[in-house]
């Protein structure tokens, strides 16, 4: 199964499956449930996931259980998979837009930027599909972090100076893979309209 999979990195699904994605401090938790208020049958979801290997990385790998960014890689991998089979799937079939904060450019772009090789993580990742659209939502890592220290402490990955190679990532991924980027240093009301538009024209969703 992982010898096929490594030819084909990404399965397409022909559902509406939507990641959202970008640095800490871009509003990706709120511009996700202003979309759920602006599009029809939208079901939101995250990573980490709240299933046990998510838990995991939240008790642990996020607070700097692991010195080895490899270690964090494989974790999210698995709570991926864990996640699609688990909940993100079964939405799908039951005919919901799925929208996920964070997915597969969230490893690439986060440990990516802690100097995993991306054809790894691609690797890894390979046994979940890719959505029908990613959106990057972008900032200046700057406010980003001034966003994060407002709502209080900074997790592991949240520093300027690493913020600002995982947007590199971010944006780069974008430029190859054709992801749109959306200006989120506006109200998250005006983003979350934007994106909104950008569902409907790539998914033809009313």
């Amino acid at each position: 199964m992982l010898s096929e999979a490594k030819n084909k990195p990404y399965a397409f699904i022909n559902m509406p499956f939507v990641a959202i994605e970008g640095i800490d401090g871009t509003g990706k938790s709120t511009v996700i449930s202003l979309l759920a208020k602006i599009l029809p049958r939208v079901y939101a979801t995250r990573e980490p996931s709240g299933g046990p290997i998510g838990r995991l990385i939240k008790e642990w790998a996020l607070r700097g259980g692991s010195s080895d960014p490899h270690v964090d890689a494989l974790l999210f991998a698995a709570d991926r998979i864990e996640h699609y089979r688990r909940e993100v799937k079964p939405k799908l079939m039951e005919g919901f837009l799925v929208v996920t904060e964070r997915y597969v450019e969230s490893s690439i772009a986060y440990q990516g930027a802690a100097g995993v090789p991306i054809d790894f993580i691609v690797y890894i990742n390979s046994l979940v599909p890719k959505p029908d659209l990613t959106v990057i939502l972008d900032v200046n890592p700057q406010i980003a972090v001034e966003r994060i220290s407002r709502r209080g402490g900074a997790e592991k990955f949240e520093h300027v100076a690493f913020l600002r190679r995982v947007r590199e990532i971010y944006l780069r991924r974008a430029a190859e893979e054709g992801y749109p980027v959306v200006d989120a240093s506006r109200p998250p009301e005006a983003v979350a309209r934007e994106v909104a538009e950008i569902v409907r024209a790539r998914l033809q969703i009313g």
